[in-house]
């Protein structure tokens, strides 16, 4: 049975962008989450190419051994609405999954598209089945064709923005909210114990 990560719809929603605000969180290219060794190249590789990148979360400012003057780190997490705000003020929002999970789907891929956040996360059956590739959603399964995908979406913000709309519109229309996600497992839950 296929249930899906879920947003909580107090907090991941779109939010209004204040330009100090884009400045200290935000950017062209960002991402949110824990330091790991893929992730990190990955997006080095798209700093090597002209690709400013703004990555919060953990353990990045201790461990990421890479560096170039396209990546800004920080080494905390987000949390709550400022991380929901963040989401908003990046203009392309990265998804990595954690390998040693074997992810995947993470809680970013709910919670980016009902923040009304562009996402571009790395192609899964599970993200695929979420959301609808190159129409409420983007996705990739290289560096290079993840670098070609940032670069088409930066230069076209008209397309990038109705994208993420429609990833919203996908969210609220197919019950991804906590709330929601809960009352599907309980009736999954309630038909097992009529089959005994």
């Amino acid at each position: 049975i296929f249930i899906g990560n879920a947003y909580d719809p107090n907090t991941h929603r779109p939010m209004k962008v204040s330009a100090e605000e884009r400045k200290q969180y935000g950017g062209p290219v960002g991402f949110i989450g824990d330091y790991e060794v893929e992730r990190a190249q990955s997006m080095v590789f798209l700093a090597q190419h002209g690709i400013p990148v703004h990555i919060w979360g953990p353990n990045w400012d201790r461990r990421c051994r890479l560096s170039h003057p396209n990546m800004k780190i920080e080494g905390r997490p987000l949390w709550g609405d400022v991380s929901a705000k963040a989401i908003c003020f990046f203009d392309i929002n990265l998804v990595f999954l954690r390998k040693i999970n074997r992810d995947l789907q993470t809680t970013r891929s709910i919670e980016i598209p009902a923040c009304s956040g562009f996402m571009l996360a790395e192609r899964t059956d599970e993200h695929l089945e979420l959301f609808k590739e190159g129409k409420e959603a983007e996705f990739f399964s290289s560096n290079e064709e993840l670098l070609n995908k940032v670069k088409y979406y930066l230069s076209h913000e008209e397309e990038r923005k109705q994208i993420a709309q429609a990833g919203r519109e996908r969210c609220l229309r197919s019950g991804y909210s906590n709330h929601e996600r809960i009352r599907e497992m309980l009736l999954i839950i309630h038909s097992l114990k009529k089959a005994i």
